[in-house]
């Protein structure tokens, strides 16, 4: 299988480049994280949980609201479904990370749960099966080759994409394997970059990106763990402004050798604005979740999902995998 950041990040610098290729009509109107037109989506990952499970789907708006998300289960995402007692609307992945073994049968003609409005058919011919029995059985499934060029998380959010939402909600991205971390940050940034939305829970701490735009934090108690700390995706972030927090900038310029660490919240009101570049911010996930803004033009597509053996492979290894 190819390395999940590399594959992370040919696919964000194509949302830059497609960003920058737009950038020459009118200003993008401002979106808010918050705008209840952007169908919200849960994506169970196969990671570390920590425990607090309830609490992250709170903030993800699954239980205690009123929104309807769409929920997906990323290969091992199933696991942590049945035990936190969540139907997903579909699952996606090569499912290797399952614990428990899983069979499917072909199906003509299913269809999954989609966003008013959304293309529905594009994803739809990508459901060619559901399980056969056991707790899921009849869950349609998006099987994915081991060998593909996006990791099981981008596919998912590439696949919630099509199916019309644009705010994120990832548990099970944070913690455990490094790489796979990496890349899930990688993701924040992807989806930032096309006007979507993206949160990451994990212990203790959550994380989201912000393209042109600003996180804004409510008033709120102070936590026992106040950390918020600002990364830049890119090269720079120019005009990087922090504002409510123990220690407050204007001006500044964000790299990514440099970064802004372990401020903290006071229980005001703060911001987190940038004005040209994308950061990653990293915040307690005790907290109310923030309102992010983006100036970013909005991507009809993230791309198309990863579901054919990668070109990509070197001869020796589609011999290895028996592909040659």
């Amino acid at each position: 299988m190819m390395s999940d950041d590399a594959t992370a990040t040919d696919a964000t610098a194509g949302a830059t480049a497609h960003a920058t290729a737009a950038g020459a009509s009118a200003t993008p109107p401002l979106r808010t994280s918050d705008d209840p037109a952007h169908a919200a989506c849960i994506i169970l990952g196969a990671g570390e949980y920590y425990g607090n499970e309830r609490r992250a789907l709170e903030l993800a708006g699954l239980s205690g609201g009123a929104s309807d998300p769409l929920v997906i289960a990323a290969d091992g995402g199933l696991d942590h479904a049945r035990e936190l007692g969540v139907s997903p609307d579909f699952a996606i992945g090569d499912f290797d990370s399952v614990t428990s073994r899983i069979s499917t049968r072909p199906v003509d003609g299913a269809t999954i749960r989609h966003a008013p409005g959304s293309a529905e058919s594009r994803l739809d011919r990508s459901v060619r099966r559901v399980i056969a029995s056991g707790p899921w059985a009849g869950l349609p499934v998006i099987t994915l080759p081991s060998q593909k060029d996006d990791a099981d998380m981008m596919s998912a959010v590439k696949a919630g994409w099509m199916a019309g939402a644009r705010q994120f909600h990832i548990l099970g991205g944070l913690g455990g394997r490094l790489d796979h971390t990496i890349g899930n940050i990688q993701l924040l940034a992807y989806v930032s970059r096309a006007a979507g939305f993206a949160f990451l829970y994990g212990d203790r701490i959550a994380a989201t990106a912000v393209t042109d735009g600003e996180v804004r934090f409510p008033a709120c108690p102070v936590p026992d763990f106040p950390m918020v700390s600002v990364f830049s995706l890119g090269n720079e972030s120019h005009d990087v402004e922090i504002r409510g927090l123990k220690y407050e900038v204007s001006g500044f310029t964000v790299t990514n050798t440099v970064a802004q660490l372990s401020n903290e919240l006071m229980g005001a009101p703060g911001v987190v604005r940038v004005g040209d570049g994308t950061l990653i911010v990293t915040y307690p996930s005790a907290v109310p979740a923030p309102v992010v803004t983006t100036r970013a033009r909005e991507s009809a597509s993230l791309g198309a999902l990863s579901d054919a053996v990668s070109d990509r492979l070197s001869d020796a290894g589609r011999r290895q995998e028996g592909l040659a």
